[in-house]
């Protein structure tokens, strides 16, 4: 069968009404969907499950960090609680495949990115990161200290929309101030902590962290600060060869 190309996937049918009484957190869209394609015909419609979350336009992941006298990065993570994860317990197979309990669960400071945000007049990603760094870690820091670590990615491309835009701050750990959390009781319990980013990215390669925007967000940190967490050395601690051929690398020079 030739390839065809595609032009646009139009809805057919939704087949979840509303529920205008309990307005969900996380809303499924159960749709019928159907491809056309550029050469004027169309797909069979077929049934598509679809996850959003009605309250937010995307949400940040912000790595929070701090670099002592010794050079040595610092990486904020939280003990979260998770019951998604934490009720996988009650599925057979995907107990299977787990080694652990998640009790709880350790991540780098995250947050929805609310629509009130995006206005005119709005915090923007940036706001709602900071917000989320002084909920979350206790740190009280400005929009403007926030540094970008490049595209947004797709958190769960095969069901969601989400897709988790990732900043950065450099804080002083000795103006940390306790967390107060947002109100929920899933922030209630767990803490706050920095751990050495080499252990921090090692933990994530060998399971031990299993969360995508953190490793994500450790290895973009040290990209952008030219830190080289294989080797444990910083690009200007290089021969001068291999930090020049680096820095070629990284302009495209």
């Amino acid at each position: 069968m030739a390839e065809k190309k595609i032009a646009e996937i139009e809805i057919v049918k939704n087949r979840l009404p509303q529920l205008a009484d309990a307005p969900p957190f996380v809303k499924v869209e159960r749709l019928i969907l159907r491809h056309r394609y550029t050469d004027g015909t169309s797909s069979r419609p077929y049934h598509f499950d679809m996850v959003t979350l009605p309250h937010f336009a995307d949400a940040v992941a912000v790595v929070v960090y701090h670099v002592d006298k010794k050079r040595e990065i610092w990486v904020g993570v939280r003990e979260s609680i998770r019951p998604s994860i934490y009720l996988r317990k009650l599925d057979p197979y995907k107990k299977m495949l787990d080694k652990k309990e998640y009790l709880t669960y350790l991540e780098i400071v995250a947050g929805g990115i609310e629509h009130e945000d995006l206005k005119p007049g709005g915090i923007g990603i940036d706001g709602r990161a900071a917000l989320e760094v002084l909920e979350e870690a206790g740190f009280e820091v400005n929009a403007s200290d926030m540094e970008n670590l490049g595209g947004g990615v797709f958190s769960s491309p095969g069901s969601g929309k989400e897709k988790i835009h990732f900043r950065a701050v450099q804080v002083d750990p000795k103006k940390q101030k306790t967390p107060k959390g947002d109100g929920h009781p899933l922030e209630e319990a767990g803490h706050f902590m920095f751990m050495h980013i080499r252990e921090l990215i090692e933990k994530c390669e060998k399971g031990d962290i299993e969360d995508s925007k953190t490793e994500i967000g450790a290895r973009r940190l040290a990209a952008r600060l030219g830190y080289i967490v294989e080797l444990g050395m910083w690009a200007d601690e290089l021969p001068y060869h291999f930090g020049e051929r680096l820095l070629e690398f990284k302009t495209g020079s």
